[in-house]
Formats: structure tokens, sequence, C-alpha cells
């Protein structure tokens, strides 16, 4: 126990080892995640134009408003024009 007496265990010292120590389990992490099979996510292939529209089906609530919808309508027969 003589040679960890005579170390001198600095502050910056000590951060240094635990900055590491978390280093390292977060590079265990991310290396299980990606060579271990069960704990992958896989994404369904999927083309942008499909996912753009599935987000604004998810995001958008369909007028029923019969008045708003006939001057929505109105207003895009003024746009097509």
């Amino acid at each position: 126990m003589k040679i960890l007496s005579d170390v001198d265990f600095s502050p910056l010292l000590i951060i240094l080892i635990l900055v590491a120590f978390f280093g390292l389990i977060v590079l265990g992490v991310i290396l299980v995640k990606k060579f271990v099979k069960p704990l992958q996510i896989e994404k369904p292939d999927m083309k942008e134009e499909d996912a753009i529209k599935e987000e604004l089906d998810r995001i958008l609530v369909p007028v029923e408003d019969e008045d708003i919808k006939k001057q929505m309508e109105e207003a895009a027969k003024k746009d097509g024009e």
C-alpha cells in the first residue's frame, strides 16, 4: 500500500480518471448497440414523399365544418385560376 500513498491524486487527475471511465462505458454501449442484433433498431424502407405524407396526416386534422370547407374550396379554385 506504500505505492498508493506516494501517488498525488490531484483533483484534475481524478476528473480525468472519471471522464475516461465513463467514456469507456459510453463506447462499450455504442459498440454493443452496433454489433448485437437484438438491440439494433430497424428503420423501415420508406420514400421521402411517403414519410412526409404520413407525418402531415398525423399532424393535420381534417376540417369538419362545412362553411370553412366551402371557403377553403373557393380559395383553392381562386389559386388554381
